[in-house]
């Protein structure tokens, strides 16, 4: 099966998605390592869209960064969308560039794909230390 990765840019929040092509030679060495594949498609958009969702899909009626949805098809692995505003509001929190901090959510959602969870302590630090292990860089 094929992976693929499709970005696109919602409510005119960026001309263009920073790093793309870096983020799409990621996406692929990451789903080898995850043993998974499918495409994927990501929407950078803005605080009220990704509300929206997540008041939707999760009962949370607040902006978060980034949500991710699995898709159970065989060749469509599933949908990450961060919210632009967001990622800028955090990024000094962690003392990230927005590019960086938008990696890092990247990172993180396509995690969440491949069947990372934080709901507990013991998945929590797995995923944390997965993407400390893909970024180089310590994250909190």
């Amino acid at each position: 099966m094929e992976t693929d990765v499709s970005f696109f840019i919602e409510n005119r929040v960026l001309d263009s998605f920073p790093h793309e092509e870096e983020l799409k030679a990621l996406t692929l060495e990451i789903l080898r390592e995850e043993n998974k594949s499918g495409e994927i498609n990501v929407i950078l958009t803005n605080d009220e869209h990704v509300r929206q969702l997540n008041r939707d899909f999760r009962k949370k009626d607040k902006t978060t960064d980034v949500l991710s949805f699995h898709w159970d098809e065989p060749d469509f692995l599933g949908e990450i969308y961060i919210s632009e505003q967001q990622v800028r509001r955090q990024a000094p929190r962690f003392e990230n560039t927005f590019e960086n901090e938008l990696k890092r959510m990247y990172v993180h959602g396509l995690l969440h794909l491949c069947g990372y969870d934080h709901m507990e302590p013991g998945p929590r630090l797995r995923m944390r230390q997965r993407e400390e292990t893909i970024l180089g860089w310590k994250i909190y």
